[in-house]
């Protein structure tokens, strides 16, 4: 039960950043270029780089080689998940890729069990398929919705930017599970980690002039320029926590699809928080949302069948 805290937690500090990511993008980055919010994260990751290398010194090298390379190639392959991510953005709604992203569990299955060989239990698998309804339960139970087909491409850039992301948690998974649970060689995992999402940021950074421009204008040269990059701040050490929190998760949980379904879900109940409770404090990060009884029983349902899932997963 204790790898629950895990995912948990994280998403916390992740749907903190991300309200605050869907703030700059409505306010401040010029004709919606989401994608420039990649490039705004390089100075966390620096940041995480540097305490560790602070903390560790010469020590933080100490790896075996074929560990470092994929735990590089674990924190490059995640930001081009998050490029596919902030292109969906720009073509698509975002009702429809939270819908989308709703299968982001199986993908964790499927993979861990193809590439990590992971074996689920029946008592896992029924609890995984409880939660799953949970899911369904809160983006489906609010009655009625006028229906519409999505854009094929946001479907597909979706699916895109889970598989890479997902990929990312499998392989760091692959290169530290069993290699060590604790702590302190784990943060030196997260540190080559940090340098393969440092080193393709970079890359992305040459290859789209546009988002360049769009960070220099919004967090430097823009008429607030001051007040979002303070925000961006705020988002670069909420969306560091977060990882940190997460990557560690995946070396405990009994199977990584478990991380990911705990994640999604509770992602879901920390936004109605946040839009209930603080989006009354701060609306111009947040619109507030009415607390009806229809929602109210609606989430009671989803909670019941989380806690009866993970009871039965663990």
């Amino acid at each position: 039960m204790m790898w629950a805290i895990f995912p948990i937690l994280s998403q916390v500090f992740y749907v903190s950043s991300s309200y605050i990511q869907n703030y700059l993008v409505d306010t401040a980055l010029p004709k919606r270029k989401p994608g420039a919010l990649i490039i705004t994260h390089l100075p966390g990751m620096i940041l995480g780089i540097l305490i560790l290398f602070a903390i560790f010194g010469r020590m933080v090298f100490f790896l075996p080689i074929q560990n470092a390379l994929g735990l590089i190639a674990a924190g490059a392959v995640n930001v081009i998940g998050s490029v596919f991510y902030y292109r969906t953005l720009q073509i698509g709604d975002t009702a429809d890729i939270n819908i989308i992203g709703q299968l982001s569990p199986l993908i964790s299955l499927a993979l861990g069990i193809l590439v990590l060989g992971e074996v689920i239990t029946p008592g896992q698998g029924i609890g995984f398929a409880i939660i799953m309804l949970a899911i369904l339960v809160i983006l489906f139970g609010g009655g009625k919705k006028q229906r519409h087909k999505i854009d094929y491409r946001v479907i597909v850039l979706a699916f895109c930017s889970m598989f890479f992301s997902i990929s990312s948690d499998i392989i760091f998974a692959y290169f530290v599970k069993g290699f060590t649970t604790d702590i302190a060689l784990f943060a030196r995992s997260f540190f080559f980690f940090e340098l393969g999402s440092a080193l393709m940021i970079t890359v992305v950074m040459i290859c789209f002039g546009s988002w360049r421009h769009a960070v220099r204008m919004t967090f430097f040269a823009g008429k607030h320029h001051r007040k979002n990059f303070l925000a961006s701040i705020v988002d670069n050490l909420s969306f560091l926590f977060a990882e940190f929190i997460y990557k560690y998760g995946l070396l405990i949980v009994p199977v990584i699809a478990m991380m990911t379904v705990v994640g999604k879900v509770t992602g879901l109940f920390v936004s109605l928080f946040y839009t209930i409770f603080v989006g009354k404090i701060f609306p111009k990060f947040i619109h507030g949302k009415r607390l009806t009884r229809r929602l109210i029983v609606q989430y009671v349902i989803a909670a019941v069948l989380i806690i009866t899932g993970i009871v039965i997963m663990t």
